[in-house]
């Protein structure tokens, strides 16, 4: 039986451990102690950098200490899934202020034979939520609070697709809760600009600041012993344990006392559920998303109202055309349409797209109301992404969140975990729905039925017009992936487009002035992590290796199986040369 595409039934033992799965399974070309059973590799050093070569796979996400974890399971024989769940795990001990146990996680995934699949990882409102204020970006506390789905997303996708067992995979993640990691700049900035909130909630409070109230800074080692035993829970249990064992009674309790609205039935009756793929074209390529919750429609829709056009990649007149084309997906994108696979083919059809393009190639405004693609809201910076490619050409684009940063600023006093903000942050549900959609939205372009670029990003709604630039900059103006993904960004609000301005890599003065003489409201912004971070995967096909890149704006890195062909110097493009362009300086 091909492994690629068939059912197979495993038997392995890892440790004490032993797990049975049927499931489809991806290809793994190691040596196998049993069928389809992951020989350890030798040693679990792997190459890592912001850029790193490898024809073994790759594993780019927020954080080096995720990306490591990551390429240690494919140095060991797993494959893309298994990686990608250990790193998404391991997210949720050292970034915590983006993504957690208690968040929300979307996943797309593309096996070697050609399948493509998304799982719904949303955030769930209560059974007895009955609506509210929507669209408070400050909203924070108890009544914030969904049934979070992390924990069923990644269970999920490792017990249909994966070939470890989930105490395996939970591993690093539990190591780095227990042991304790030394805390990054930015993360430490993050608990500091939170520290009033976190101090109001006795859970926060005794987990993310010091006894003495004062906070955590950079270099110091944060060990979280409650979540370490809450994963050990989920290792020796299973993701039962969480949603309807002994974990999800604690949390019930913690809940029910703090007069939040989940319950022991909301949890008990979580599941993780298939999101519609959704499908588009670019240029020579097939783009493939996930749809409702997320925002994969969308961003398919931005990049085929670019098709119509040729352009020159970062000039006055891509800058404009792109902010029209953003402003007129996220226009269609709050329009209501059900049923949701309706609008989901309707996002994506060429005719709409032919219809947006002729309008912007005519002149004409905007047609949705005032206000429509952002309704002037300046969204914080939040959420997470992994990107992972094994050897066999299986991918995962996997994005996970818990709303703003620090997500409700609540934490389980028990178990350790930060639960997402979800009601009031991400604004009204759709019409007969429980799960709010957000601007999550993982892709993957396939160029001559192999993946090209897996990629995703962090930063709310400038996720979507980070990831439709990069695939422009990398396909369109040929350069590296480490170039497209440093090159100037912008994104279109309420009445104006915000221009990245970072010292040395943001849009010149010229150009910005250039954009204001045609017509366009610029407003020039140095806090170049608003403008999104994407975390990307791409495939040289003249050297038959995946090249990893992190976004500069971040702190994260790419890692692969060590001896692959090691680190890659950033700002080597595709066509040999240093990729440049006359507006980046």
């Amino acid at each position: 039986m091909n492994p690629a595409t068939g059912m197979a039934r495993t038997r392995c033992m890892h440790g004490q451990r032993m797990f049975r799965r049927t499931a489809p399974v991806f290809t793994l070309a190691l040596s196998v102690a049993g069928p389809m059973c992951p020989q350890p590799a030798a040693a679990q050093r792997v190459d890592e950098g912001p850029v790193v070569r490898s024809p073994h796979g790759m594993v780019v996400t927020d954080n080096p200490l995720a990306s490591r974890a990551g390429a240690r399971v494919l140095a060991e024989g797993g494959n893309a899934v298994d990686a990608a769940v250990a790193a998404a795990f391991t997210l949720s001990v050292v970034e915590p202020a983006m993504s957690g146990l208690g968040g929300r996680t979307q996943i797309l995934l593309r096996t070697a034979d050609g399948r493509v699949v998304a799982i719904d990882g949303t955030t769930e409102v209560p059974a007895a939520y009955a609506g509210g204020p929507a669209g408070d970006e400050d909203a924070y506390g108890y009544a914030t609070i969904a049934v979070p789905g992390t924990v069923a997303a990644l269970d999920d996708a490792l017990g249909t697709y994966g070939t470890w067992s989930l105490a395996r995979v939970l591993g690093p993640a539990m190591a780095h809760a227990t042991d304790g990691f030394e805390l990054p700049a930015a993360e430490a900035a993050r608990f500091a600009a939170a520290a009033n909130r976190l101090a109001g909630f006795p859970g926060s409070r005794s987990h993310f600041l010091r006894t003495d109230g004062s906070v955590y800074r950079e270099g110091d080692v944060f060990r979280q012993p409650a979540l370490a035993a809450t994963l050990r829970t989920i290792a020796e249990q299973g993701a039962d344990a969480f949603y309807r064992g002994e974990l999800a009674a604690t949390m019930a309790r913690e809940l029910a006392e703090a007069g939040a609205l989940v319950t022991t039935a909301d949890l008990a009756n979580y599941r993780a559920e298939a999101s519609p793929v959704v499908r588009g074209r670019y240029r020579d390529l097939e783009l493939f998303g996930s749809y409702l919750p997320a925002s994969g429609a969308t961003t398919i829709e931005i990049l085929q109202i670019l098709d119509h056009f040729t352009f020159d990649v970062g000039s006055t007149s891509w800058a404009a055309l792109f902010a029209r084309a953003l402003v007129a997906g996220f226009e269609d994108r709050a329009r209501v349409l059900q049923p949701a696979a309706a609008k989901a083919a309707w996002l994506t059809s060429p005719g709409l797209a032919a219809q947006r393009a002729a309008a912007i190639r005519s002149g004409s405004p905007p047609s949705g109301e005032p206000g429509a693609a952002h309704n002037g809201v300046d969204e914080p910076e939040n959420t997470t992404h992994v990107s992972v490619a094994d050897r066999h050409g299986n991918v995962v684009a996997l994005t996970q969140s818990v709303g703003p940063s620090m997500g409700s600023n609540v934490a389980s006093p028990a178990l350790g975990f930060l639960w997402a903000a979800t009601m009031g942050y991400l604004g009204e549900l759709e019409p007969g729905t429980r799960r709010h959609w957000s601007s999550q939205s993982p892709l993957i372009v396939v160029r001559d039925g192999r993946p090209l670029l897996v990629l995703g990003a962090a930063g709310a709604r400038r996720i979507i017009s980070a990831v439709t630039q990069t695939v422009s900059r990398f396909v369109d103006g040929g350069l590296s992936l480490p170039d497209a993904l440093a090159a100037p960004r912008l994104h279109p609000t309420s009445g104006r487009v915000d221009v990245e301005a970072r010292p040395g890599a943001g849009w010149s003065r010229a150009r910005i002035d250039s954009l204001g003489a045609i017509g366009l409201t610029i407003r020039p912004r140095a806090d170049s992590p608003y403008f999104g971070r994407v975390n990307a995967i791409a495939f040289d096909t003249t050297t038959s290796q995946w090249v990893g890149a992190a976004d500069p704006r971040w702190n994260g890195g790419a890692a692969a199986p060590a001896g692959s062909g090691g680190s890659a110097p950033p700002g080597v493009s595709r066509r040999g040369r240093r990729g440049t362009e006359e507006d980046a300086g």
